[in-house]
């Protein structure tokens, strides 16, 4: 979360990607810093084992890619 408020802080676009668990902490800290509409991509918690993470990963890739060069989907 604080690597992409660093990023916006830089003009570098970002997304921060969360766990539904995570959800309420991310749109916090993104609204104290002034970043409202900081894209937040949610996923399922828990993680669960690497290859459960890596295939949730693959599902919201494309969400994560158009959060950050602005496409919509």
């Amino acid at each position: 979360m604080l690597d992409a408020v660093n990023f916006e802080d830089y003009g570098k676009p970002a997304a921060v990607v969360a766990t539904t668990n995570f959800v309420r902490l991310a749109t916090s800290i993104a609204r104290a810093s002034h970043l409202d509409a900081l894209p937040l991509v949610t996923i399922p918690h828990p993680l669960g084992n690497s290859a459960e993470a890596a295939e949730r990963a693959r599902v919201v890739a494309a969400e994560v890619v158009a959060a950050i060069t602005s496409e919509q989907i």
